[in-house]
């Protein structure tokens, strides 16, 4: 690694930090059981162990193992009383325990599972992509540097962005474009894809993004669709979402961040059906569901102008908030 460990950690600016943190309610009289789906750079999780209880347990997925090993070192740097744990029995009383894993959060109840932990306290999710993905060239997030088509979050994953622009048919690169990019251009973009690839594979970001005419914003929104492809993410996000429902204690906290209006339009259909008790689209109930969450705030919590003018990247996020009922 050739910059240094600090630099990186200070690349990525947790978004809405004093919000996210003011939400938490931490309880004296009982095991806080906090999970983080998106460690990141550990921004939100240093704030937070600050709050916590000695004897709480800290749940953090991170899909990124890189990611996860840069933000282990930065906790360990910067909370003294934490103790990394593989399982229950390694509690300690005097420490925040804290398990790291490895998996993403669509996975949020079967890894759970395994550590045998079958009900939650708080949760919450940052779906932004750290600095460090945005930054980094060999990741393919940004259209800004030359660097290999990959774009995964979890290296496991076989699937990757040269897979997607080199194999996929006019008709799915049109439809994952109008899916996850919502504009009229994509018929025309798939179109200059299939013909650029007759003559040449696609094998870096330069490739891609010398056939996108526009403004860079448009270019950044191809990127944005392929990238959500390549990782699922909105599949990924609306499982992890009703499965952490349904591991949320009555009367905890489910709090959002989203950075783009398709993860928000999620994150917001769900709440609301969680908020009525029938919905069924027939004059007769006949669905039996039941309202299990209350909003506590009916319009969503945007970046302060300060904020915004501090980390520019924290311009598009919005925060939605529910309580478990």
């Amino acid at each position: 690694m050739t910059e240094k460990i600090e630099n990186l950690w200070e690349k990525h600016i947790s978004v809405l930090l004093n919000e996210l943190v003011d939400a938490i309610k931490i309880f004296d009289n009982k095991q806080n059981i906090i999970v983080d789906c998106t460690l990141w750079m550990a921004g939100h999780f240093i704030e937070i162990a600050k709050k916590s209880n000695s004897w709480d347990i800290l749940i953090w997925f991170d899909a990124d193992e890189k990611n996860l090993n840069l933000a282990k070192k930065r906790i360990e740097n910067s909370i003294k009383n934490v103790n990394f744990i593989k399982n229950l029995e390694e509690q300690k009383k005097d420490k925040i325990n804290v398990f790291l894993i490895n998996s993403n959060f669509w996975n949020l109840k079967e890894e759970l599972e395994k550590i045998w932990i079958k009900k939650i306290t708080w949760i919450y999710y940052d779906l932004g992509l750290s600095s460090l993905h945005l930054d980094e060239a060999e990741r393919w997030f940004s259209f800004m540097q030359e660097g290999p088509l990959d774009m995964r979050l979890d290296k496991t994953k076989w699937i990757t962005a040269k897979d997607v622009v080199n194999s996929y048919t006019k008709e799915k690169l049109r439809e994952i474009f109008i899916k996850y990019w919502e504009s009229s251009q994509a018929n025309k973009i798939s179109s200059k894809i299939i013909e650029k690839r007759k003559q040449k594979k696609f094998e870096t970001t330069i490739d891609l993004a010398e056939i996108i005419a526009g403004p860079p914003r448009e270019k950044a929104k191809i990127f944005q669709a392929i990238r959500i492809e390549v990782n699922k993410e909105l599949e990924m996000l609306e499982k992890s979402l009703n499965d952490a429902i349904n591991l949320l204690e009555k009367d905890w906290i489910i709090f959002v961040i989203s950075f783009h209006s398709l993860e928000d339009r999620i994150t917001k259909q769900i709440f609301k059906r969680e908020t009525r008790d029938c919905i069924c689209s027939d004059l007769i109930c006949s669905c039996n569901h039941k309202k299990s969450l209350k909003l506590l705030n009916k319009k969503p919590i945007l970046p302060t102008k300060e904020e915004i003018e501090k980390n520019p990247r924290s311009r598009s996020a919005k925060a939605r908030i529910a309580q478990k009922i």
